[in-house]
């Protein structure tokens, strides 16, 4: 499985529920060629060029951070065991780095963090009220091209210029 791109003085850690199949065959992040990740953080301003998956270890150069909140499975949302969500070990992660930011790339992530066990009928997009440690919590629309009628991409803009 892929590794977290995390460390220190991150503006925003991006999480996602788990690794696509096609992320998790190649080793990188976000690697589906239907994926707007890369897109967007340069779209909304967060990369100053369009990076591409091969350098999403490389990230954290930009004040990014990259992790999931599911290690041991692949796959979509539906194929994941909520037995596989690592929140807790997720959380002592942030607690430690410490983002300004926690965005999740997925209302379903989200709700795992947040406490809602998968029900993403309690869970908005844009700023949370909560918080873990000192980070912030923001919601986005998910990437994944499986989630297209869902893309909003002004939630990404507007976390970018909280930052």
């Amino acid at each position: 499985m892929l590794k977290d791109v995390l460390t220190y003085d991150l503006d925003v850690v991006f999480c996602g529920t788990a690794k696509g199949k096609k992320s998790a065959d190649s080793g990188f992040y976000y690697a589906h060629a239907g994926n707007k990740f890369y897109k967007i953080l340069f779209d909304a301003g967060f990369t100053p060029h369009r990076l591409v998956p091969e350098t999403c270890y490389q990230i954290n150069q930009h004040k990014i951070g990259l992790t999931d909140l599911v290690h041991k499975q692949s796959g979509n949302d539906r194929q994941i065991n909520k037995s596989s969500y690592e929140v807790d070990l997720f959380s002592k992660k942030m607690i430690e780095f410490q983002p300004k930011f926690i965005a999740f790339t997925s209302k379903t992530a989200a709700s795992f963090a947040l406490g809602f066990n998968g029900k993403t009928r309690h869970i908005n997009y844009g700023l949370a009220d909560k918080v873990i440690g000192k980070s912030k919590i923001f919601i986005l629309p998910s990437t994944s091209g499986a989630a297209a009628r869902f893309w909003a991409p002004e939630y990404w803009r507007d976390l970018r210029k909280m930052i």
